[in-house]
């Protein structure tokens, strides 16, 4: 074998080693957190959170559709624009604490009025790190709502992006859920 053959195989055989690492090291993760631990795995996560709203459907939908407004309120996605229907995209600036803003340019998957809002977004180029992101509304007694709000991560970038963002995450879809809160039932 050729010296030169043996050096540039040996990056290929440490490749397969850590992605053969990444892919048997599994974790486990806490429900009490708000996170759906069934579906996580190396290169899929998901953060799943749950509020109760004292305002109707009708209300928390139209604060969530309000994109414009979305600066005034949301503490974690600070900017939005575009045409709230199925296939359109939109344009996010996404704020997790510590860390500088992002944009992203999701599309509309579900657009059923005070039911649900969904879209799919992505960094870069397909299968590096995409989220699907959903708001799910249903009615409670009283005129009250129930929010439903996750997102289910998928992509090879996320073994890296686990210990990066996952927590700060986290604590924005919970601060994003307090605040549409405190919107709906005060506008």
């Amino acid at each position: 074998m050729r010296a030169g053959h043996r050096s540039t195989s040996r990056p290929w055989r440490l490749g397969l080693g850590i992605l053969a690492a990444l892919l048997t090291s599994g974790h486990a993760t806490d429900a009490t957190t708000g996170v759906d631990g069934s579906s996580d795995g190396i290169f899929h996560w998901s953060i799943a959170t749950v509020v109760e709203i004292d305002a109707p459907p009708a209300r928390v939908w139209s604060v969530l559709v309000d994109l414009a407004a979305y600066p005034q309120w949301n503490p974690f996605i600070v900017e939005a624009a575009g045409t709230v229907a199925v296939g359109e995209r939109l344009s996010l600036r996404m704020a997790l604490p510590g860390r500088d803003p992002m944009s992203i340019r999701p599309r509309l998957l579900v657009v059923e009025p005070e039911r649900e809002l969904r879209w799919q977004g992505r960094l870069l180029l397909p299968g590096l790190f995409d989220g699907e992101h959903a708001f799910v509304l249903t009615a409670l007694a009283n005129g009250r709502t129930r929010l439903d709000h996750w997102e289910d991560f998928s992509g090879v970038l996320l073994p890296i992006a686990r210990g990066m963002v996952y927590e700060a995450t986290v604590q924005s879809f919970h601060a994003l859920n307090a605040a549409l809160a405190q919107r709906a039932v005060t506008r």
